[in-house]
């Protein structure tokens, strides 16, 4: 019940404190106390009735009813028989701590009070059992008639009055009876993915319930998203329920699909078709980067120097294993711990992608579109997740089919994109592989690192023990395409001067800058040295 329910029984409360606002408050149970400490005995949600016995003079009142506040109460009902009337100190308190308070007429025993407001409760309850049973039914009807998933939500917010959408965990709309933009989206994933608990009642009259997934997954459930201005009762959890039915019955079709698209027969590509490599990682106690793996059934087959067909391609181009990661058993992770849960998760986002499992437990999807718009819409549903993903990193790389290249070239470029070690949650990498600096992009993190200390070490010492400015002149002369005089002249120093760094460069790293290799080894090492870790 609400609070102005309690109001409209025919009880003779009266209402001392408390705005329109207020009056929507739901109120849970009915509690008498007088004890100098009422925390023991009230919960959230109470009514709270009291004769004021605890009132022994005026300074007593707003610590009490501050008290009630921080318990939880939902209002105060003071009863008159002890002083004739309600304080007017006591309407104060309540004031001040935004509790709505209700004078109890003396012809009412907070007895009664409690049986009559008992007694209503269970009608309500027995209703809403009843209203709740019939409307299961027909949404029930609705999903035996082949009715989708607008259907159901447009029959549920015509009875209920309501706004209802049905979004993925990624936040691809399933269904819904008004358009939410990005940002609405975002929101509300976001805030339901972090949410300690679930139903949970977010701000501007939005509650999100769970549909489907297993205790604590945030991953591959779907969201119950209701809007209403007045309280939102079980019948979001009912529908919820029948949502999942077509959840279950999207995810059965999926592996269906998975069944019948034997990658060794699939049609061949189409031009710009592009390839998108997804890995699941999490650290060990220890500190280490795991892969979460999940083989695939097939054995392996060796590869014989004919081509072979495209679903072995596939398999072999992604067969390089990530130097950081460590395969784990099926299961480690509780979030990811079935292989289908990553691989659903990509065809939420790209619903026209077909996807298959390697041999290293990562999603190997091809899609169409440009690379960009591909890893802007996985950028943007990926990092929904992030609340949720509890440990685990989701590494992505995308890599598009140039005409005359092999697929499993461009899985392999996919692939390592995928395989490069990074501290973000989620990582989408687009393989650069048409220039060096690309593809100097597409080795790990750590491995380029090690290039360019091992190749510009002694430039670096000699810089931090003479102050000299090798490096910062070396950077400069390379970005003028090897010009003395540009590089002299944006650097403010005479000629001779940089001629003379240029040498110590060359002499220190025993690299001539005259030829095309050795240069090409300076450029890549300061590229990757002057790299933002």
């Amino acid at each position: 019940m609400q609070l102005r329910d309690i109001l409209a029984e025919p009880l003779g409360l009266r209402l001392l404190h408390g705005d329109a606002a207020a009056l929507h408050r739901p109120v849970t149970r009915a509690c008498v106390t007088d004890m100098p400490d009422p925390t023991p005995f009230v919960t959230p949600g109470a009514l709270v009735c009291t004769g004021l016995v605890w009132r022994r003079d005026p300074t007593d009142s707003a610590p009490y009813i501050g008290v009630l506040a921080r318990a939880g109460a939902a209002a105060v009902a003071a009863g008159r028989s002890l002083h004739g009337h309600v304080p007017d100190d006591v309407i104060a308190a309540c004031r001040q701590h935004d509790l709505p308070l209700l004078e109890a007429p003396q012809t009412l025993p907070f007895s009664r009070l409690i049986e009559h407001l008992a007694a209503r409760n269970a009608e309500t309850r027995l209703r809403r059992v009843k209203s709740g049973l019939a409307r299961q039914r027909r949404l029930l009807a609705t999903v035996a008639a082949g009715g989708d998933p607008n259907d159901l939500l447009t029959e549920f917010a015509r009875d209920e009055d309501i706004a209802a959408w049905l979004l993925t965990g990624t936040g691809a709309p399933i269904a819904g009876t008004a358009p939410l933009t990005e940002d609405q989206i975002d929101t509300l994933i976001g805030s339901a993915a972090a949410a300690p608990r679930l139903p949970v009642t977010l701000p501007d009259g939005y509650a999100v319930w769970p549909v489907g997934g297993r205790m604590g997954d945030r991953i591959s459930l779907w969201y119950l998203v209701i809007r209403d201005d007045a309280e939102i009762d079980d019948s979001g959890a009912d529908l919820a329920a029948v949502a999942e039915l077509y959840r279950m019955r999207h995810r059965e079709r999926l592996r269906l699909r998975w069944e019948i698209d034997n990658p060794d027969r699939i049609d061949p590509l189409p031009e710009g078709a592009v390839a998108v490599v997804v890995q699941a990682v999490t650290r060990s106690n220890a500190g280490a980067v795991e892969a979460i793996s999940h083989p695939a059934e097939s054995p392996t087959e060796p590869i014989d120097s004919g081509t072979p067909p495209l679903g072995q391609q596939r398999r072999a181009a992604t067969s390089d294993r990530d130097p950081e990661a460590t395969t784990t058993a099926r299961g480690r992770n509780g979030t990811l711990s079935d292989p289908d849960d990553l691989r659903m998760l990509v065809h939420e986002i790209l619903p026209t992608a077909r996807t298959e499992l390697d041999r290293e437990g990562r999603i190997i999807a091809w899609t169409t579109g440009g690379e960009r718009e591909v890893a802007d819409e996985l950028r943007r549903r990926l990092g929904r997740l992030r609340p949720a993903l509890r440990g685990v990193r989701l590494r992505v790389g995308i890599s598009s089919c140039r005409s005359g290249e092999s697929v499993s070239g461009t899985v392999a470029s996919a692939a390592a994109a995928a395989s490069v070690p990074t501290a973000e949650v989620v990582s989408i990498r687009i393989a650069d592989v048409d220039s060096a600096v690309g593809l100097l992009t597409a080795v790990p993190d750590g491995l380029q690192r090690r290039f360019a200390e091992r190749v510009l070490g002694p430039i670096v010492d000699y810089d931090r023990r003479t102050g000299a400015g090798l490096l910062q002149t070396l950077e400069i002369f390379l970005g003028c395409a090897g010009s003395w005089r540009q590089a002299a002249d944006r650097m403010h120093l005479h000629l001779n001067t940089v001629r003379y760094r240029i040498g110590r460069v060359e002499e220190l790293t025993g690299r001539d800058l005259g030829r095309l290799d050795d240069r090409l080894d300076l450029y890549l090492a300061v590229r990757a040295y002057t790299a933002p870790v």
